[in-house]
């Protein structure tokens, strides 16, 4: 399956001069350690871009029924039989339904895909959608622990373990660790708070404190 994905990878295009260069004017000037290569920060733009396309898409797009299934299956994590008990109806209704809502939305957001990307090659679809889901269901749940709410927020931005620890001078064995559920120390949780732009409140409780 990995090199499967690894070989769909492939087939999308390197980012433009237009994406570097305003991946370059985002960047505040400072050639700090939180800085990322223009390039780098352009790949994970479009998947970030794209997750929000894929949540307007389910607003816009779908029936009731199809947005409200996808929404628990994809976003809530529910099984097609919690699903199906809820509404009183067969496992089958609700993965068909399921079906119709995945085809709809990978054709309405086809062209748009391969626009970002700059292929043709409308096969590369599911795989865009499916890195834009994650990205969508990370920032849509916010995580009942410390280490789930780091987690999801490191995936709202599309952000490797590495890439957080180069931006927060935090290892990324820890790193793993405190998305394991490893205790937080008070250093690590002001570093994270500020590179993710969230309270420390809301890593800890998951509150905002307005």
């Amino acid at each position: 399956m990995k090199q499967q994905e690894n070989s769909e990878l492939k087939k999308l295009s390197y980012p433009s001069r237009e994406e570097i260069r305003a991946a370059q004017l985002a960047c505040c000037g400072r050639c700090c350690n939180a800085c990322e290569a223009p390039a780098a920060y352009a790949w994970r733009k479009r998947e970030v871009d794209m997750s929000f396309l894929l949540e307007k898409a389910i607003q816009k797009e779908l029936t009731e029924a199809e947005r409200e299934v996808i929404s628990e299956f994809w976003f809530e994590e529910k099984t097609l039989t919690e699903i199906a008990r809820k509404r009183n109806i067969a496992a089958s209704s609700v993965k068909g339904t399921l079906g119709r809502a995945q085809a709809k939305l990978e054709r309405v957001l086809s062209y748009a895909v391969r626009y970002q990307q700059g292929v043709a090659d409308e096969s590369i679809t599911p795989l865009v959608l499916g890195r834009a889901r994650v990205i969508a269901a990370a920032r849509k749940n916010s995580g009942n622990s410390v280490g789930e709410r780091l987690e999801r927020l490191r995936l709202a931005e599309n952000l490797s373990v590495a890439a957080v620890s180069t931006a927060s001078d935090i290892p990324e064995k820890r790193l793993v660790k405190l998305e394991g559920g490893a205790a937080i120390q008070t250093d690590e949780l002001l570093a994270l708070s500020s590179l993710f732009g969230v309270t420390a409140d809301f890593i800890l409780k998951g509150e905002f404190n307005g």
